[in-house]
């Protein structure tokens, strides 16, 4: 789940640089599937990630899962709902 989690938010960032820099130029057929990657499926990606991310702390489980990775998807999840606020 965290390496999907990551992809999606490479793929967020991406979209991000091609929809506000104009000097970032992909093809048309790549660009629109990275979008629909990093737009669509990575904030549902982050936000089952973050349930089940809270469900193992709750239950005391540990998690095998490093620190950096846990703290990217939580703050790429804040970027999205900060965004999408915008």
């Amino acid at each position: 789940m965290a390496r999907l989690a990551i992809i999606c938010n490479i793929a967020f960032v991406l979209t991000l640089m091609k929809m506000l820099l104009n000097w970032f130029k992909m093809p048309d057929f790549l660009a629109n599937f990275i979008a629909v990657l990093g737009l669509e499926m990575s904030p549902v990606v982050n936000i089952s990630f973050a349930i089940w991310w809270l469900a193992l702390k709750l239950r005391k489980n540990t998690i095998e899962i490093p620190i950096w990775q846990t703290i990217l998807i939580l703050f790429m999840l804040m970027l999205q709902i900060l965004s999408a606020l915008i």
